[in-house]
């Protein structure tokens, strides 16, 4: 069996066939139209349309709140002509096929991706962090996806990490930026040229002193981030999405922040069991496994 995955990012749309195994092929990637919903479909539809005869289904993933129920885009800031826009019965109706079509936000569509056939399997309580241009979380709770009662569960880039701030946002994990920390750390070294992360990490392996007092302070509030979720939930594994995941230096240095704080106190300690802390298994195509998963997932009942 073979699905079509598109993963809606808000510079480009990825797409590419999913085996029933998670294998991924002929992929294809074009700029997201980001004038008008009707190019925007468009678009979908001259994706779609080549394969619809060689297909089972169409799994979409995409920025913002999605009901997947309803297959209903609630909001969504990068692309905001889709907002309460049922985006499944829209395309059902342009392209006037009977392909099951799902959509889900490019965050859980990542996490499935882990949860079907990654570092999340098995595992009945756990978390999804990913770590790019801000933070994002993804939960599974009793070996299920937990949504929450607004399908904004796990939305922890607004939970408070740093009272120390003045700023109101910057208590916040709002400003827990890779971009930013990797971009700081090079213009105060001087770095230029191709391969800025890996140029960053190799300082950081290296203990520049420079480099290390941005990176602390990021590791820091990501470790706060971690035990506070595991405070709340109990958690087994916490896996690491986004292209930083790759680096071991940072998971290393995310279990020793999650032990700085689980040592503060000896009932901490006793009561506070530590989760997995592990980089998850999937990277650049993490959105387009997980965005068929359910299609998988309904196929299999």
């Amino acid at each position: 069996m073979t699905y079509l995955a598109i993963d809606i990012g808000g510079t480009t749309i990825k797409s590419g066939c999913v085996t029933a195994d998670g294998t991924v092929f002929d992929t294809h990637e074009c700029a997201t139209p980001r004038q008008d919903r009707a190019v925007f479909i468009a678009t979908l539809k001259n994706l779609i349309q080549p394969y619809q005869a060689t297909i089972q289904g169409v799994g979409l993933s995409l920025p913002g709140t999605i009901d997947p129920k309803k297959g209903l885009v609630l909001a969504c800031a990068t692309l905001p002509f889709l907002e309460n826009v049922a985006l499944e019965t829209l395309l059902h109706e342009t392209l006037s096929i009977d392909l099951p079509i799902v959509l889900d936000n490019d965050g859980n569509a990542a996490a499935l991706a882990e949860k079907w056939c990654g570092h999340l399997q098995s595992i009945q309580n756990g978390a999804m962090i990913v770590l790019g241009t801000g933070v994002g979380c993804c939960l599974f709770i009793n070996d299920a996806l937990y949504y929450g009662s607004h399908f904004i569960g796990g939305e922890a880039s607004f939970m408070v990490t740093d009272l120390s701030q003045k700023d109101a946002r910057a208590q916040t994990a709002a400003g827990l930026s890779v971009v930013t920390m990797v971009e700081t750390i090079a213009d105060t070294l001087h770095l230029a040229g191709d391969n800025l992360g890996q140029q960053v990490f190799q300082a950081l392996e290296n203990q520049v002193p420079e480099a290390w007092q941005y990176f602390r302070p990021f590791t820091r509030g990501v470790g706060a981030l971690i035990y506070n979720l595991q405070t709340a939930l109990d958690l087994q594994r916490i896996v690491i999405g986004g292209g930083i995941s790759v680096q071991p230096l940072l998971i290393q240095q995310l279990q020793r922040e999650f032990e700085t704080f689980h040592q503060v106190t000896n009932l901490a300690q006793r009561t506070i069991h530590t989760p997995e802390i592990m980089a998850a298994h999937f990277h650049n195509q993490a959105n387009l496994i997980g965005a068929i998963y359910p299609l998988i997932n309904n196929h299999s009942k």
